[in-house]
């Protein structure tokens, strides 16, 4: 599948109210390609419009599985009790992970 981008000439002075259309101009091009000549030929300076760039087709998101992200809770507990309370780490982290057990599994919907 190509991935696409678009390529817009938007309003972005947020200072002043945008005096016409939000956006001039958009076409969607492969990734990769310049900015198309009609946009860019609509750009002037100084008049609040940007060129503007963006993903169209974007990859899915990568989720973690369960064991991951309870290993990753795991770790991060362990490893901020120990910054902060070098003696008594191994204490709070028993007592954290027997307060919030579903939390450290990876059981709750978070």
């Amino acid at each position: 599948m190509t991935e696409l981008a678009r390529y817009s000439l938007e309003w972005r002075r947020r200072d002043i109210p945008c005096p016409g259309p939000t956006i001039l101009a958009e076409m969607t091009v492969p990734r990769g390609a310049r900015c198309p000549a009609e946009i860019e030929q609509m750009w002037k300076p100084g008049q609040g419009y940007a060129i503007c760039w963006g993903l169209v087709s974007q990859k899915p998101i990568r989720r973690w599985s369960r064991e991951a992200k309870a290993r990753a809770r795991r770790r991060n507990l362990q490893r901020r009790l120990e910054a902060k309370f070098p003696l008594f780490a191994q204490i709070f982290v028993a007592a954290e992970l027997e307060r919030r057990p579903a939390y450290y599994d990876a059981d709750d919907p978070a």
